[in-house]
């Protein structure tokens, strides 16, 4: 959505710039620009403080031991690579280039305005050093050094810890890296086996999502019930999980994707030997070597470290775990209790072998269950705290399943763009350009994941969602035609439906019953599933009844 709209922002963001915002590129569209306003919302409210002690140097420092292997041991490459091979052609090249949108620029200064401009002259050149490195397995020195960009995490940040590190690698490295992926790696994943294996991941799949994960989750919760008393949801959560991960266990498991032998020692070449550089305050930190992590920022990290965890499951058939990223969620239901322990010390087990680590504050357990059941009763899990509520990618999940708290507090964060927006109109934003900033940022945020709730609302709470919508058209930041929230919802559910039903290799696709075979003829309908006991709370169920005719 933010794409479409971005073009319509243009006019309207340079005469921003104009006015009150005068580093904005107009290229980088809505983003940027809610950005830049709630910066300056958090200045002007004492809300954003900056620690003028910390220096490059020390976050630099700081980084680098977080990426630091006690028990590095230099992976294995395959001696059986044939150097022959063209992996990347001209044209594949030029269209990346051409297409190339704004996006940072690494340690070498080279920026995608230059390589888009220059894709004529330059594809042939590049595409012939892409397949360089990758017949000779070997990535250019530049290419691994990557610079840290840290993010405060918090209001007030203090320490190194309040910074998240965002690594940018130059980026041809990453243009080679994505062609790796989708290639390479990205084929092997809808193929036996790692198709099992990563059955239970959302992130970084081709049709994973949070709302996805969001659904199978609740999904599995409804299932357990029919069985359990209650089902135990236990949240986890790993410390700095992408700068950690051990090198020889991930290429050990890499190893198993049926891929090129040049790719796989190419990927091997990539993670070895590498340096990172911090920019803070506009001051640059000497170069560090590295012999962890999967290199956030990266277009190579994200699906290395879901290949990392692929290998990670539930010792009982009966229990469940679902991963999003580094985020894990251990499903455990009432006939089954005994073993929440044993499969604690297993993913503890497991992390340690990862060089990674649990996040003890971040770790949860949160009781569903059935109606009528007095939860007080069941024991503690040792060292864990129990909620009555989680927050689930962004998502509030309570205890009964109510959306009563997620409602409240959507409408209380979307809330406070209020002011951001007044700022907007103030300093001379064309009214089409709010309407179009609000629909990017306001509503985008109130609806976000609708697929996986919408349908635990109540009436109430969908009556609440409406309200603020039309709090928005009276203060002018919406158009007076602008959508109800059922509606907009109606159409997200059914093109995310399509998508599932459409799509075999979808991460939802395995919700859907059985086809309903027949052997005389019926008039035509949407779909032809045998239907399930009836659902109005689960998305694919309620999807299915919706879907009848």
């Amino acid at each position: 959505m933010a794409n479409s709209i971005s073009l319509k922002l243009n006019k309207a963001i340079v005469k921003a710039n104009t006015l009150v915002f005068k580093d904005i590129d107009p290229r980088h569209g809505v983003k940027d620009l809610w950005n830049k306003v709630n910066n300056l919302v958090k200045r002007k409210t004492g809300n954003l403080q900056i620690n003028d002690n910390l220096t490059a140097e020390d976050l630099n420092c700081h980084y680098a031991n977080i990426s630091n292997d006690s028990s590095y041991k230099v992976p294995l490459s395959k001696s059986t690579a044939n150097q022959n091979k063209q992996y990347v052609d001209e044209f594949l090249v030029f269209n990346i280039l051409d297409h190339l949108h704004h996006t940072a620029k690494g340690l070498d200064q080279l920026p995608a305005w230059f390589l888009r401009l220059t894709a004529p002259i330059f594809s042939d050149i590049i595409s012939f050093l892409f397949n360089l490195s990758l017949n000779t397995s070997h990535v250019p020195t530049q290419w691994k050094t990557a610079l840290i960009i840290p993010i405060p995490k918090t209001s007030t940040p203090t320490s190194p810890p309040d910074y998240r590190p965002l690594s940018i690698v130059p980026i041809l490295s990453r243009i080679l890296e994505k062609i790796v992926v989708r290639k390479y790696i990205y084929p092997e994943f809808d193929e036996p086996p790692f198709i099992f294996t990563l059955s239970d991941q959302f992130a970084f799949r081709p049709t994973g999502s949070t709302s996805a994960a969001i659904i199978q989750l609740l999904q599995h919760i409804s299932d357990m019930l029919v069985t359990n008393d209650y089902v135990t949801v236990i949240t986890m959560d790993y410390s700095k999980a992408f700068d950690t991960v051990r090198h020889s266990s991930l290429m050990g498991k890499l190893s198993k994707l049926d891929i090129d032998d040049n790719i796989f020692n190419w990927i091997n070449n990539y993670f070895g030997q590498r340096v990172h550089v911090t920019k803070f305050k506009q001051s640059l930190s000497r170069e560090l070597s590295i012999n962890a992590s999967v290199i956030q920022g990266s277009g190579l990290g994200p699906c290395s470290f879901i290949i990392c965890a692929s290998d990670l499951h539930p010792i009982h058939p009966n229990n469940h775990l679902l991963k999003y990223a580094d985020d894990m969620y251990l499903l455990v239901g009432s006939s089954m209790k005994q073993t929440i322990l044993t499969e604690l010390n297993h993913i503890s087990t497991w992390a340690k072998h990862n060089n990674l680590s649990l996040n003890q504050s971040k770790t949860y357990e949160m009781i569903v269950s059935n109606k009528g059941y007095n939860i007080d009763t069941i024991p503690f899990t040792t060292g864990i705290v129990r909620v009555n509520y989680i927050k689930v990618l962004g998502v509030h999940l309570q205890n009964d399943l109510k959306m009563n708290r997620h409602i409240s507090e959507i409408i209380k964060t979307c809330s406070s763009s209020f002011y951001a927006l007044r700022i907007l109109r103030s300093h001379g934003l064309a009214t089409d350009a709010i309407y179009d900033v609000a629909r990017a940022t306001t509503i985008t945020k109130l609806l976000y994941a609708s697929p996986s709730w919408w349908g635990f609302t109540n009436a109430a709470e969908r009556d609440r969602i409406e309200g603020f919508i039309r709090k928005l058209k009276r203060l002018n930041y919406l158009p007076t035609t602008f959508d109800f929230a059922s509606a907009i919802v109606d159409k997200s559910d059914d093109n995310f439906f399509k998508q599932i039903v459409n799509n075999n290799f979808h991460v939802l696709h395995k919700l859907l019953p059985d086809v309903n075979k027949h052997q005389y003829n019926l008039r035509n309908r949407i779909h032809n599933f045998v239907l399930p006991v009836k659902d109005s709370k689960n998305f694919v169920t309620r999807m299915l009844y919706k879907n009848i005719y």
